[in-house]
């Protein structure tokens, strides 16, 4: 937020500077009850977040895999999409990583997620080939690695 705060201010002044640590400070105190529960997490820790870097590394590589797999579809004269819903079982336990395992399949081209439950996700994929990646995949083992530290 400061960093934020930095950019927006016109000039660097002393005065602009701690108003801005101020407001920054007094944000986190009042929302602090917001804040994601240290049990919800397990980023908390130096593996942990060695780990989560990791997770984002390779959410990186799938989301730029995916992208090339859909321009390549897009690009072709035939155009061929088998689009579908399907569902995902969960093998992952806490909330928090729910949602972010269906944000990930949300962020990689090709894939939606549409719908959560208690034991799977909606998914909604352009191909056969982009619903067979999900399950069981490299950003699914790496929340199930995350959360088994936690």
């Amino acid at each position: 937020m400061m960093l934020f705060w930095l950019i927006l201010i016109p000039r660097y002044t002393i005065e602009n500077v701690v108003a801005g640590l101020l407001v920054c400070w007094a944000t986190l105190w009042f929302s602090s009850e917001l804040l994601i529960e240290e049990e919800q997490s397990s980023i908390y820790s130096k593996k942990g977040l060695v780990l989560y870097f990791r997770y984002i590394y390779h959410l990186v590589i799938e989301i730029v895999k995916a992208n090339i797999d859909v321009a390549k579809i897009v690009l072709s004269k035939n155009m061929d999409i088998q689009p579908h819903f399907f569902k995902v079982p969960l093998h992952i336990k806490k909330d928090l990583n729910k949602v972010i395992y269906a944000n990930a399949i949300t962020l990689t081209p090709g894939t939606l997620s549409v719908d959560m439950d208690e034991d799977f996700i909606l998914v909604h994929a352009l191909t056969t080939a982009a619903a067979n990646g999900i399950e069981g995949s490299i950003l699914e083992l790496g929340i199930i690695e995350l959360e088994e530290l936690g």
